[in-house]
């Protein structure tokens, strides 16, 4: 009986404890909240602002304590708003662990860091960094979690694209415009610069990074800083990936939420038939992004010739800057030659790693995904390869011999000329693998005999593959285009491939990206030559090139106009986008009417 009296006098305890839990918690969301937002958000505005002036301009010494007083604060701040969240949540705390996951980690993070901050300090004072610079480092980090932290919140708590009848087409396009934006700036601050930077050669690399072609008026490694170059990391990162797709990533994974509206837009983005594959889809994009590029870093890191001279930071800095550039197809290099100097010329490893990194990139993300587990379980009857899948590996093998075999056979009186037999097919195996999106070059270009100069045009205006990383009217468009031709002279009226009907939408769409860009490349090329004085062949070189988001370049890059920079920029951003999405972003929809007319055959041919 006297153990009953107790548990019961127990539980009314843990219920009186309960109902001002909730009483707390109420009063908590009347009163404080609101207020506890606004700060918060207020926090993550300066910091941002802070972050841009340590990393941006130089400011004077005695500014110093000042900005990291307020750094301080705002990340004190930060642990004290996620605690109270999480404390006074009006949902189950399991649940809401669930969908703020990474709030808490980076929350953990900090205290860890505040916890063990002198030692972290210490430990990279032994590296080549400071007392002052390791401190800047420590503060930054901690200012990049509260950023993230702001922006994981910012996603939850609206949806800035998820609009009525939105058109994905104009979404990505002005996705690419923003970034090119962004971008634009922060190139113009002070510390990324190393020399006065024109805006229009700031423009035309923030373009060339962004839709990830390689084109350059400068040298990024003389005249950009390490800050300076990391941007242009950066922007070869999202032009790569695409900042919808990034974006779709945190809001669904990392904010723990995911709306339909959001799903939809992913899915005519990734022109992915199924609505319940879009996540899955994002999250293996990701996932393998990272990997693929992960282990080309440190292969880089293991491969760096010691000819380079270069520290220890630098060496992983180069390590990662070449492998997210050569697999997003990017083509910039921070060595002055690209992959031409002498150290690099003879190092195989490192220059195989360059085109394995390539070609993943190209293939497009699904393929990357469907090749991957047919590798893991090549016994699966269930882990097949798609029909675009087969199309795209077969296309894109086909070209990559074709390339090498013409670059082998066209180049040996010019640029091959005085190499081996051994050295002679690695490197027409190099070009033609970078041609088609890279960009990447181990050979003067401006050797480069005019027969495979003119097939290069080929090569580089079929491009990568669908949701890739690289330009071009993809693999696909051409082996579809060139497929369809090949019937209509048999007399077939549908096309079948592998046992399959390719649906007139597709073809039609092939037809019209390969019209589309004939058209931009034409008038590309007719605005350059009324105003450039190269050579014609040059000048188409340099169109096809920035059309496929190539970036390989006859030498006339550096000495364009401003006019010729700017048509230079709009063909590599309609390469990027898509002359096709881009018409289509700037074109209403057609009402389908409810009747249809006679057929009709016109004459053509």
């Amino acid at each position: 009986m006297k153990y009953r009296k107790v548990k019961i006098q127990f539980l009314y305890f843990l219920e009186s404890i309960n109902d001002f839990g909730k009483r707390i918690r109420i009063l908590y969301h009347e009163n404080l909240y609101g207020l506890g937002k606004f700060v918060f958000a207020l926090s993550g505005t300066i910091s941002i602002a802070t972050l841009l002036i340590e990393f941006g301009f130089y400011y004077p010494v005695e500014w110093a304590p000042k900005i990291r007083f307020i750094n301080s604060f705002a990340i004190n701040y930060l642990l004290a708003y996620e605690t109270i969240s999480f404390l006074f949540t009006r949902e189950r705390y399991r649940i809401y662990a669930k969908t703020h996951k990474i709030e808490i980690i980076i929350s953990i993070l900090v205290l860890l860091q505040k916890v063990f901050e002198k030692d972290i300090i210490e430990y990279l004072k032994l590296g080549e960094i400071g007392t002052n610079e390791a401190a800047l480092l420590f503060l930054s980090i901690n200012q990049l979690f509260l950023i993230f932290s702001n922006a994981t919140r910012f996603f939850r708590s609206t949806r800035i694209y998820s609009l009525n009848r939105i058109n994905p087409s104009l979404v990505f396009l002005l996705s690419f415009a923003f970034v090119i934006l962004v971008g634009f700036s922060a190139l113009h601050l002070p510390k990324a610069q190393k020399v006065s930077v024109r805006s229009i050669d700031i423009l035309f690399t923030v373009v060339s990074a962004t839709c990830v072609t390689g084109l350059s008026t400068l040298d990024i490694s003389q005249s950009f800083t390490k800050f300076g170059q990391f941007i242009i990391l950066f922007l070869i990162q999202i032009g790569g990936l695409g900042l919808m797709t990034l974006t779709t990533f945190f809001a669904i994974f990392l904010a723990g939420q995911s709306s339909v509206t959001d799903r939809l837009l992913m899915k005519d983005l990734l022109s992915e038939d199924a609505l319940g594959k879009v996540t899955g889809i994002i999250r293996q994009v990701a996932i393998q992004t990272l990997a693929i590029e992960g282990i080309g870093a440190a292969l880089l890191f293991r491969y760096m010739p010691v000819e380079a001279n270069l520290t220890f930071s630098e060496k992983l800095f180069s390590a990662i800057f070449h492998a997210i550039s050569a697999f997003c197809n990017a083509g910039f290099s921070l060595f002055s030659n690209n992959m031409g100097e002498s150290f690099l010329f003879s190092n195989k490893p490192f220059l195989s790693v360059i085109m394995f990194l390539i070609v993943m990139g190209g293939l497009g993300f699904p393929v990357m995904s469907e090749v991957i587990k047919r590798f893991i379980s090549p016994n699966n009857p269930y882990k097949r390869l798609s029909i675009s899948s087969k199309l795209v590996i077969i296309t894109t093998g086909v070209l990559i011999a074709l390339g090498a075999i013409a670059y082998l056979s066209l180049e040996q009186k010019f640029t091959l000329q005085n190499l081996n037999i051994q050295d002679r097919v690695f490197h027409s195996l190099f070009y033609s693998i970078s041609t088609r999106t890279a960009g990447f070059n181990t050979l003067s270009l401006s050797s480069m005999g005019v027969p495979m100069v003119f097939f290069s045009l080929f090569l580089m205006w079929v491009g990568a593959s669908p949701n890739s990383t690289g330009g071009g009217i993809k693999t696909s468009t051409f082996a579809v285009a060139l497929l369809h031709i090949l019937d209509l002279v048999k007399g077939k009226d549908r096309l079948e491939i592998f046992k399959r009907t390719i649906s007139p939408a597709s073809i039609s769409r092939a037809s019209a990206s390969i019209v589309l860009s004939f058209f931009i490349i034409f008038v590309a090329i007719f605005a350059l030559i009324l105003n450039e004085k190269f050579e014609f062949l040059d000048i188409s070189y340099e169109v096809v090139s920035a059309f496929g988001t190539v970036g390989l370049t006859r030498g006339i890059t550096p000495s364009l106009s401003d006019f010729g920079k700017i048509i230079i920029s709009v063909v590599m951003f309609s390469g990027r986008v898509g002359i096709f999405t881009m018409f289509v972003a700037f074109t209403p929809k057609a009402k389908i009417p409810k009747y249809k007319y006679p057929i009709e055959y016109v004459v053509v041919g």
